[in-house]
């Protein structure tokens, strides 16, 4: 079977048939990943043509609003799907995808950072036509996985050709010494100094995902009293966008959100109910210059914003 026959007929089986990833997979003799590969390599070239006509998408006054009262540099809103959140999550993803793609450039250092929404961008940029000299960075340990998967900032790096660099660390230790002897090592020293020098940094907004189990008891009282509402980067944040819970932060090996200030272009991806305070708590620290949500999330975030402004 020719380059182009395979891309046809995986193009047929998934778009005409509705089979799926897995199933074509097994049909060709191939990974998933890289039936995935396939599809974007056919939209890409022509042989996939999608069309969506959408006649109920709503213009909604939310992002200027949310721009202007937080200083942002932009604010890009997907439309809000009916159904789980994962629907909604994945059009934001596909739409931060694009925000990213358009802006990284050759010689740019780029930071991924981690959780549902950044995987939602993994799983949609587009692979490109003219690889990208840039370098792509985790922006926080804890990225491996025993399964096909690749990691999020690995995705990325393939889907555009550019250079990843790994960072081999779990991304929450039991103690500062730990850390700083992690710190220490040559390799993580190496991602530390690109850290230092970011072009691009899109982060996951995060909520309350933290529990006695993962965090211990000491740190699960502290976050409670704190108030903490979402997380940047394992780095927890409350209502009024004020980082909190400086013993966490002993124990943490990733890029410090406090930091993604200094970042030229810093995007935060962040949708649905469940994200309204924590977007919000992001909007408010001064963390992020580029938001990308949905439609609902932003009136819903600009109402909150409302409602809570001292």
């Amino acid at each position: 079977m020719s380059d182009y026959d395979q891309l046809v007929r995986a193009s047929r089986l998934y778009y005409e048939l509705g089979e799926t990833q897995n199933a074509i997979a097994d049909r060709l003799g191939v990974t998933r990943p890289q039936v995935s590969r396939l599809l974007k390599r056919a939209r890409a070239e022509g042989i996939v043509e999608i069309r969506i006509v959408d006649q109920t998408a709503v213009e909604s006054p939310a992002a200027d609003s949310l721009r202007r009262r937080h200083g942002l540099d932009a604010v890009h809103l997907a439309p809000t799907v009916a159904g789980p959140e994962d629907l909604t999550r994945r059009m934001v993803g596909r739409l931060a995808a694009q925000v990213l793609r358009s802006r990284i450039r050759d010689g740019a250092i780029v930071g991924i950072g981690d959780g549902a929404s950044v995987g939602a961008v993994a799983d949609a940029i587009e692979d490109a036509a003219t690889p990208v000299s840039a370098t792509i960075v985790p922006l926080a340990g804890g990225y491996w996985a025993p399964g096909p998967e690749r990691e999020p900032f690995r995705r990325i790096a393939d889907a555009i050709g550019a250079q990843a660099h790994g960072l081999m660390v779990p991304g929450l230790v039991d103690d500062a010494t730990t850390k700083h002897a992690l710190e220490a090592h040559a390799g993580v020293r190496a991602v530390l100094d690109l850290w230092g020098r970011l072009d691009f940094a899109i982060v996951g907004i995060g909520g309350r995902g933290w529990g006695a189990a993962s965090v211990g008891d000491e740190v699960a009282g502290e976050l409670e009293r704190s108030g903490a509402v979402g997380e940047i980067l394992i780095a927890p944040f409350d209502i009024d966008g004020q980082f909190v819970c400086p013993t966490l932060r002993e124990r943490v090996l990733a890029f410090d959100a406090r930091e993604l200030a200094r970042v030229p272009v810093a995007i935060g991806v962040g949708a649905g109910e469940s994200k309204v305070r924590p977007v919000l708590g992001a909007l408010r620290s001064g963390a992020i210059r580029t938001l990308v949500t949905d439609v609902a999330t932003a009136e819903a975030v600009l109402a909150l914003d409302t409602e809570t402004a001292g």
